[in-house]
């Protein structure tokens, strides 16, 4: 009897599997049995993974920080740095992205499994780097204008076609290459005057949405051209007195809904909540959301991406519950929205702190460097060419 290969086994019984599938290696033994198998795994990713699992913390070394914090090994045993998953943070994988130019780089955020980086003295040369393998993607040049650059995004996975690396420098226009091209090229495109600094995008359901550093809300077009149209939402007021580089307005999907998160502050010179608003299509309006049910988010001020997750009790985490990290922080805090109270753990001690007001350390983040901090990351592998966007 002729033995079947591993190609060929149903699809369904393989889903059965991977909903099985209870750490990070398993999944990448998974990957790694066949291309099939790998594809697959892609494919399913945003339904069996993205949604139900947590992200994971990618941590730079020690040395590279500012604030010494006790030293965190990565897998290997090096001062490297390391992927730390929620639902095991006795394990920390190994990531191979190279410790010896982070600290020369300058990161303007994550998307789709990587960090967008810009490289040389001019800050001229744009580098994709995947966070697990390290993984480089070379971009052309950037123009020789010496701006400062000061966000960037995927519009989707850099194999798609129609993927965009976005880069932000201004008020008035932005930077963008089409890397599905044979030979992509850097195009400056314009964005209405008087509008303020862009701080987040998503494409949420097939459009790209936008939201400034003032929370004001756009949608922005590639094809056939560039198009910038501002949408006239209201109920949304940013605070002004927090230092919205690092806590600005964020954007992000939560079953189903489109969500901005904002950090408040309430009669003291710090941030002391974090306030939830869904937009509510129908009336154009931002309407405040006072629990988030069976979902969390995850929130941070380096890789500005933030996901969501359901059911986090699944992996030992909390519901109506915001997970951040930002530049002064050893790992992440957490927000209830339900007590509204901060709490910090120790991912080397295990221990809690818990108040009203965030805690002092990341309070203190408007002197630290926004790069290298802890970032919540997705492989690139989970991100299928035509699947989810973030």
């Amino acid at each position: 009897m002729a033995h079947r290969p591993w190609s060929d086994l149903p699809e369904l019984a393989l889903l059965a599997v991977l909903r099985r599938l209870p750490s990070l290696l398993d999944l990448f033994a998974f990957a790694g049995v066949c291309r099939s198998w790998r594809s697959l795994l892609r494919s399913s990713a945003a339904l069996l993974y993205l949604s139900s699992r947590p992200p994971l913390l990618l941590r730079p070394p020690c040395h590279l920080r500012r604030r010494q914090f006790r030293p965190l090994l990565a897998a290997d045993g090096s001062d490297g740095f390391s992927l730390h998953a929620l639902d095991d943070l006795r394990t920390p994988y190994r990531s191979l992205f190279p410790v010896s130019s982070a600290a020369a780089e300058l990161c303007l955020a994550y998307s789709h499994g990587y960090l967008i980086l810009l490289r040389g003295r001019a800050r001229s040369d744009p580098v994709l780097a995947d966070v697990l393998t390290g993984a480089e993607i070379l971009l052309p040049a950037l123009p020789p204008d010496r701006v400062p650059f000061y966000y960037g995004t995927l519009t989707a996975p850099p194999a798609s076609p129609d993927c965009c690396l976005l880069l932000f420098y201004s008020k008035y226009s932005l930077m963008c290459c089409r890397i599905g091209e044979p030979h992509p090229e850097w195009a400056r495109l314009p964005l209405e005057r008087g509008q303020s600094y862009i701080a987040r995008v998503l494409r949420f359901k097939d459009r790209i949405f936008a939201i400034s550093n003032l929370g004001k809300l756009l949608t922005l077009e590639f094809v056939p051209e560039f198009k910038v149209e501002r949408l006239d939402v209201g109920g949304l007021h940013p605070p002004l007195a927090y230092d919205r580089w690092h806590f600005g307005p964020q954007l992000v999907e939560c079953g189903g809904e489109l969500l901005a998160v904002l950090f408040v502050q309430e009669g003291r010179p710090w941030i002391t909540g974090i306030h939830v608003f869904r937009l509510d299509f129908g009336r154009t309006e931002w309407a405040q959301v006072e629990s988030l049910g069976d979902h969390c988010l995850f929130i941070d001020c380096a890789g500005k991406c933030p996901v969501s997750g359901v059911d986090p009790s699944c992996w030992g985490g909390r519901s109506n519950c915001v997970y951040v990290s930002a530049p002064g922080c050893d790992a992440w805090v957490e927000y209830s929205l339900d007590d509204k109270t901060w709490s910090q753990a120790s991912v080397c001690s295990g221990d809690t702190i818990s108040g009203r007001l965030l805690p002092p350390e990341v309070r203190a983040q408007s002197n630290e460097p926004r790069w290298p901090s802890p970032v919540w990351v997705y492989p690139s592998l989970f991100f299928w060419r035509d699947g989810m966007a973030s």
